[in-house]
């Protein structure tokens, strides 16, 4: 299967920009209640995923950051523990499994590199859920 059936869009997808600050991805975090959010630069180029660990780290070790301060604290600033590995849009559903293990979403890029959207953990697993016929906790048909 194709993964643009599953794709949230990148029209539909909370994002922040490389020139953000730390206060908007908090702000943006918070207002979703999300722990990570993909960074896209000027370009429309998936940059990489700040996740609210960062951020704590950030603030920990500027412990007299304030939230004023943060509006001014760019975000490429941000030491990131881990990014979200993007995969192309030509990639199989099946070959994404792996990468929703240990991500909230996959990011997806074009034949170009520009973002495109996600595949959220949910949606892959409704694609498991239907492809493997899964109607009942047991499993199965």
């Amino acid at each position: 299967m194709n993964i643009l059936a599953c794709l949230t869009p990148k029209s539909d997808v909370d994002y922040i920009t490389d020139e953000a600050t730390l206060f908007k991805a908090m702000q943006t975090m918070l207002n979703r209640n999300f722990s990570a959010i993909p960074i896209i630069n000027k370009k429309g180029r998936y940059v990489g995923t700040i996740t609210a660990a960062d951020i704590l780290g950030c603030i920990k070790e500027n412990f007299d950051l304030s939230l004023k301060e943060s509006a001014n604290f760019p975000i490429r600033n941000v030491r990131r523990t881990r990014d979200y590995k993007a995969i192309g849009v030509n990639t199989l559903m099946e070959g994404i499994l792996e990468k929703a293990v240990d991500q909230n979403f996959v990011p997806v890029v074009d034949d170009e590199d520009n973002f495109i959207g996600i595949l959220t953990r949910t949606e892959i697993m409704r694609w498991m859920r239907e492809k493997y016929n899964y109607d009942h906790p047991e499993g199965g048909n």
